[in-house]
């Protein structure tokens, strides 16, 4: 039921349980953490990158060399990947859970993704015997390290309390958003507005340097008005040399993000031609090579030496 939530301080129903995670990046990392201290059995399958994978086997998670062989041990998985396509790849692939999980398990789907593909996924799940629910995720890697994330779970009324109970673990609010996708449709919803005001925002600090602004005093005017925002006051305390490592998602993350919500309005004949070109902003910095810098490096100002 919409605007169903449970509390951060009621105590996860995830005891005893096998959790499996994939997508052991910054993200994954701080949930296998919150999930550990709830005293749950983690399973993972690591990541190119061992940073966080050996952070969690240190902690005393239990590491495979296959999603085969993690399916195996677990009755449910969480998933925390950069889009459908790893989704798709870890579910369907011949390596994957749809044919290696035990009949009866649960996956739940933490990722961005892409609400068609997820609703199919859904579907297959089912013909397996197998559970698969959207609950993406909203705030940060440090956030969900200490259980203060927000889920958006996509699932049927028979299925949320045990997404709920498992998400509970490192998640502050649990809001059950309708049937399978809903979570998704929401998140991409949501990521579109946030990566639409970075746009603006970038913009609007850039504009500020090349026309001899003094972003602090600009900040002290935007602060005292509703034209305030978070992400306007992370650019600009990134740029000031205040806070280097705020709102660390990466450019190219923002940019698929917005991009799906595009192609989701497109699809339901919705006009959004401000967020098409907030996603053209961020596309054009993807091009230009900046992708794995961080947001707040599309505030940047053109000249180096305007601010």
């Amino acid at each position: 039921m919409i605007g169903e939530e449970t509390s951060h301080n009621v105590a996860p129903k995830t005891a005893r349980q096998r959790i499996g995670l994939i997508g052991v990046g910054r993200m994954g990392t701080g949930m296998g953490i919150s999930l550990m201290r709830q005293q749950i059995e983690l399973h993972i399958k690591a990541n190119k990158n061992r940073f966080g994978a050996d952070r969690l086997t240190g902690a005393g998670a239990h590491e495979h060399p296959s999603i085969a062989e993690l399916a195996r041990h677990v009755s449910a998985v969480l998933l925390s990947l950069p889009s459908s396509r790893e989704v798709e790849a870890v579910c369907l692939g011949q390596d994957g859970l749809f044919d290696h999980m035990p009949r009866g398990g649960l996956i739940i789907d933490c990722s961005t993704s892409y609400p068609a593909s997820t609703v199919a996924l859904a579907e297959q799940a089912q013909k397996r015997g197998l559970s698969f629910i959207d609950a993406p995720v909203t705030r940060s890697p440090e956030q969900a390290e200490l259980g203060r994330l927000n889920a958006i779970v996509g699932s049927n009324e028979e299925l949320f309390p045990a997404a709920e109970g498992i998400l509970a673990a490192f998640c502050e609010t649990v809001l059950h958003v309708g049937d399978v996708g809903q979570g998704h449709k929401l998140k991409l919803v949501y990521n579109s507005m946030t990566m639409g005001i970075a746009a603006v925002a970038a913009e609007v600090c850039q504009f500020a340097c090349g026309v001899d602004v003094d972003l602090v005093t600009l900040r002290s005017l935007v602060s005292r008005g509703s034209t305030n925002s978070g992400i306007f006051q992370g650019f600009v305390a990134f740029l000031l040399g205040e806070k280097p490592d705020v709102l660390a998602i990466s450019i190219a993350n923002s940019a698929k993000d917005i991009e799906c919500a595009v192609r989701l309005a497109g699809e339901s004949a919705v006009s959004v031609p401000v967020l098409a070109a907030a996603a053209h902003k961020l596309n054009v910095s993807v091009v230009a090579g900046e992708g794995e810098l961080t947001l707040p490096h599309l505030s940047r100002p053109m000249r180096i030496s305007a601010c």
